[in-house]
């Protein structure tokens, strides 16, 4: 049976926009599925440790609490509401104990997915500094491209330092990062 894991991180083909928020409410990368978007629970990381696409702009900023407090607030309220007109035997130490714990334990359970999903969405639309990547991933489509290595025999195909480290999802379009600049006086 194929889990949801391995529908969403599939290299090497084309890859839907509602895919790509997919990967993120796993905590994937959008770009690539394999890396991962979270350092730490909800620290987004710099960049894909596989593809290398940069998460270091994303503006997810209050959104997600905004969207996980309408969640579990419709959930809980009709929690309360469902046991308060049916069940007139439950007695109010009870709902003092399930309710806030129930609220509590929604919440940290959908803050991270609901964050990645979001900075998903920035990728797919391109905003806050991903519209960069989102031109690159249209000339892509353009060219017939579609997220696996160029073939080395076909006439024409690009070879870039991507497939020397071995990596099957990267971007040869995508630049190469430039490193720490030189030391004041001496030449660049």
């Amino acid at each position: 049976m194929t889990s949801i894991v391995d529908l969403v991180a599939r290299p090497g083909r084309p890859v839907s926009d509602p895919e790509r928020v997919a990967r993120g409410f796993l905590g994937r990368c959008p770009a690539c599925g394999e890396g991962h978007l979270f350092g730490r629970y909800l620290k987004v990381a710099p960049a894909c440790e596989s593809c290398g696409t940069e998460f270091h702009h994303h503006r997810a900023d209050d959104f997600p609490p905004y969207v996980v407090m309408f969640i579990v607030c419709h959930v809980v309220g009709y929690g309360i509401y469902v046991s308060e007109t049916r069940f007139d035997e439950i007695a109010l130490w009870i709902h003092m104990a399930l309710w806030p714990a129930l609220t509590l334990g929604l919440s940290l359970a959908l803050l991270q997915p609901v964050k990645g999903a979001v900075v998903a969405l920035q990728y797919v639309l391109g905003m806050h500094g991903f519209d960069a990547e989102l031109r690159r991933r249209r000339d892509r489509r353009e060219r017939g491209w579609s997220g696996g290595v160029p073939d080395q025999t076909e006439p024409g195909a690009r070879v870039g330092p991507h497939e020397a480290e071995g990596r099957r999802d990267a971007d040869p379009d995508r630049p190469e990062r430039p490193g720490p600049p030189a030391p004041h006086g001496t030449p660049a």
